[in-house]
């Protein structure tokens, strides 16, 4: 017999579907919290797929389908922030050993110098602790993230190669258009810096020692567009729980599926400044995300220590009883 599996998504303003793996009978609750109080929405007969409105528009839920011997969580992947594209949550993974990533612990997005008005107020319900912001320090000049009372940010760069340059769409064009012949090339600038990123990386061992600590969650890790840094970022922490690479590979590349109409937009923009191939071929390089990107990073922790595990070990300090704390904390 299969296990209840399925996702939740949001199909218009305050209309949600749920999809499921399997036909079932029983209820559908939600809470404002994983551990909150139940709320009624509605009885299941033999379904496996039903809409049905948002309860609480203005506030992050959890969604209970309760059967006579199943039950599962769900809750929406893409956070529904209307200023934002790529702001997600990493809950709902299952790992190799059959249980869940709690969702509303970790959050991942995209610069947060948009947070305002209702997005703001939609922020404030995720619970957020800590913010960890990946850019270097010429990015976060340029749009400075917007501080929330009640989160503390954490600023470090994650790519350090580019501490001496940033990866900004409007400063990067502004190099290309003008000919610049210094400019490097943005697929080599990531392919070096996804090399890079694993070992010896200051933003990710602050990551990594901040959620040792179960009080300190929710946390929320950030770049620029919420896909390379971050996607690396999330990667890592999906791997500690112990989600299979493949999965973890999917959620990095669902960057290009969120970002494909902000993508758009920004092509549209530039499309009249844009001559020839190469030129769009440049603009294109930092705008999604590639599979051989992410396997840069993950090929180079196990050339380097042959396991995830040993890595975590060499790099973070984690032993084998403290990751099993941290799933047990994580995980369902």
């Amino acid at each position: 017999m299969r296990s209840l599996n399925g996702n939740l998504i949001r199909i218009s303003g305050e209309m949600l579907k749920i999809t499921l793996n399997k036909e079932v009978t029983g209820t559908l609750y939600y809470s404002e919290k994983l551990n909150g109080e139940l709320k009624f929405i509605k009885h299941i007969e033999k379904e496996n797929e039903f809409e049905f409105k948002d309860p609480e528009p203005k506030n992050r839920t959890f969604y209970f389908i309760k059967c006579e011997n199943e039950e599962l969580i769900l809750a929406e992947r893409l956070v529904p922030l209307k200023r934002f594209c790529n702001f997600r949550d990493l809950g709902g993974y299952e790992t190799k050993d059959g249980r869940k990533v709690k969702w509303g612990l970790f959050y991942r997005s995209e610069a947060l110098n948009k947070l305002k008005g209702e997005d703001l107020e939609y922020f404030k319900t995720l619970g957020i602790k800590y913010i960890f912001d990946y850019r270097s320090l010429e990015e976060v000049k340029l749009s400075p993230d917007r501080n929330v009372e009640g989160t503390k940010n954490i600023n470090i760069s994650a790519m350090r190669n580019l501490d001496n340059q940033n990866l900004n769409m409007e400063s990067y064009l502004k190099g290309i258009l003008s000919k610049d012949s210094n400019q490097e090339l943005p697929e080599k600038i990531l392919m070096d810096g996804y090399s890079e990123m694993p070992l010896n990386n200051l933003a990710f061992k602050e990551l990594i020692n901040i959620i040792e600590n179960p009080k300190n969650l929710a946390v929320l890790q950030h770049c620029t567009s919420g896909k390379d840094r971050t996607g690396l970022g999330s990667a890592l922490i999906l791997l500690l729980l112990g989600v299979p690479e493949q999965k973890v590979i999917e959620d990095y590349m669902l960057s290009n599926e969120y970002r494909k109409g902000e993508n758009h937009r920004i092509l549209q923009i530039y499309e009249k400044h844009v001559s020839n191939e190469t030129i769009k071929e440049l603009i294109e390089g930092i705008l999604g995300v590639k599979k051989k990107f992410i396997e840069l990073s993950l090929n180079k922790i196990k050339d380097t220590y042959g396991s995830y595990e040993t890595y975590f070990f060499k790099e973070y300090g984690l032993t084998k009883e403290k990751i099993e704390f941290l799933r047990n904390e994580y995980l369902y």
